[in-house]
């Protein structure tokens, strides 16, 4: 079991802590599917959708990919801003939503959450703290209350808390309206992802990585590109997002599938390809995908959690097997511990906020997305 402590840097200490973190979190499920059973349930003829910026949209199609499958409860994983302003999904009175954000303060994801609630539906704020101006309008709040370990690092720990605070979400949603979920939240498959597989993934990463990363770094490294499809393919562009703020080399995602069809020709042989498969029909495919890159010299590291391997990968990491409705919950942690790996080994610091590194950079990214926190 990996363990942290105060002399460790910021970013590993909020990896390695998720187990225990989102048992903590689990454990506030009965207030989580009160507020999914209150406010989440469409009236007649009306949707439910999930909208965020980033890891919010991240979070809202990883788990909108289960929803069905798992809960009996479809649900539309969309950005805010595509929620904001497409005519094909325009909000109706019967529509509910969930905002997603864990400042309260995206200008887009406002402007989404004020669509919904100007057509006469309701959004649930999902957020860390009260969600401000975007928790402030909104019907219920849904708050992770995740401590900070350092003010910048929003995208490890809470990431996959919104992930849990999701399916919660849903399942008390789905419960109120008389469907027929297939698993729960507070079975024992939770459990022991929480508990246990959560905990020993991380640390065979702590274990495996670093390893693997200096043998990358020292063959030359010309860029990331990180593959998934299904439920995985969000995950994929969550991990890219992570890589790019620490590695130093382009970063792309892709879904496997269409990464053959586009993307593949503009890869370079010293790029490494990884590979996310949670279900055996995505293993299949990854290990055809990895024995065609081998044909072209590129490496693959294959995230395996599907309990069949990628053949043909040069690594692989090969978590325990795993339903695949809980791979949301359990991808992403490998994903981290690699951006951390590889940013340690090549002589990165990943415990600084780089945002605020560079202030021209940081006032750019508020333009960007935030302009209502300098007003």
């Amino acid at each position: 079991m990996p363990t942290t402590s105060k002399d460790q840097p910021h970013m590993l200490v909020d990896i390695l802590r998720q187990g225990e973190v989102l048992a903590r979190l689990l454990d506030r499920y009965d207030s989580f599917a009160a507020i999914g059973a209150e406010h989440l349930t469409p009236d007649t003829g009306g949707h439910l959708a999930a909208f965020g910026c980033g890891d919010g949209w991240f979070a809202a199609r990883a788990v909108a990919a289960i929803s069905a499958s798992a809960f009996d409860m479809p649900m539309e994983g969309v950005t805010s801003l595509d929620y904001l302003l497409s005519e094909n999904r325009k909000p109706v009175s019967a529509d509910r939503a969930i905002a997603i954000s864990m400042s309260g303060t995206v200008d887009r994801t406002i402007a989404a959450a004020q669509r919904i609630t100007s057509a006469g539906g309701r959004y649930v704020a999902l957020t860390n703290e009260d969600g401000a101006a975007m928790g402030a309008a909104a019907d219920a709040i849904a708050s992770l209350r995740i401590d900070d370990i350092a003010p910048f690092l929003t995208g490890t720990t809470r990431y996959s808390g919104t992930i849990l605070g999701l399916m919660m979400l849903l399942e008390g949603a789905a419960r109120a309206s008389d469907r027929r979920p297939q698993v729960s939240c507070k079975g024992p498959e939770m459990t022991t992802l929480l508990r246990e597989t959560i905990p020993d993934s991380l640390d065979l990463c702590q274990r495996l990585l670093p390893g693997i990363c200096a043998e990358v770094l020292g063959q030359g490294l010309g860029g990331v590109r990180v593959l998934g499809a299904g439920t995985d393919w969000a995950t994929a562009e969550y991990g890219a997002a992570k890589l790019v703020k620490v590695v130093q080399a382009p970063v792309w995602a892709s879904e496997i599938e269409e990464f053959a069809h586009s993307l593949f020709w503009s890869s370079r042989k010293d790029e490494l390809v990884i590979l996310i498969a949670s279900t055996p029909e995505v293993a299949r495919l990854a290990s055809n995908t990895a024995g065609a890159l081998a044909h072209a010299g590129m490496r693959t590291l294959a995230i395996e959690t599907s309990g069949h391997p990628v053949e043909g990968a040069t690594y692989r990491i090969s978590l325990p097997a795993t339903p695949a409705w809980l791979s949301p919950l359990l991808t992403p942690a490998p994903l981290q511990m690699l951006s951390y790996a590889l940013a340690v080994e090549s002589g990165f610091d990943p415990n600084v906020s780089q945002d605020k590194a560079d202030p021209g950079r940081f006032l750019a990214a508020q333009l960007l997305s935030r302009r209502c926190e300098l007003v």
